[in-house]
Order: structure tokens, then sequence, then C-alpha cells
């Protein structure tokens, strides 16, 4: 986990458990699978990628309140 969201499970230790709950992966990102992303997006193998949105979320579904 990041820095960020080690502080964010500090503050509502539950946190965690219930995005991973979210994900259609069931559990949470890491840091390295997010880069690959970016990196991937920054590389001539996307040199034809124009005006798109690339959800890096696990096959995250928002829930209703």
């Amino acid at each position: 986990m990041t820095e960020m969201m080690v502080a964010w499970q500090q503050r509502a230790p539950s946190i965690v458990e219930h995005l991973s709950s979210l994900a259609a992966l069931g559990r949470p990102g890491r840091p390295d699978e997010v880069a690959e992303a970016a990196a991937w997006l920054l590389s001539d193998r996307a040199g034809y990628v124009n005006g798109m949105t690339l959800d890096v979320d696990g096959g995250t579904v928002p829930r209703p309140h």
C-alpha cells in the first residue's frame, strides 16, 4: 500500500476491506499495477491511443448508499 493508504487505514481501520469489497478482483490495487498502466500509456505501444479513459480500478463498481 502507498503511504497515503496506510495513513487512511490508520484513521479508518476497515477502509481497505471496504474498498476491496467494491472491486471485482476483491483486493486493493498495488502501486506497481497503476504504474504499469501509466507506463503503457507513455510508451510507443499506446501511440495510437487517443481520447480515452483507462480505468485502473480492479473492476470497482460504485454501490448506492
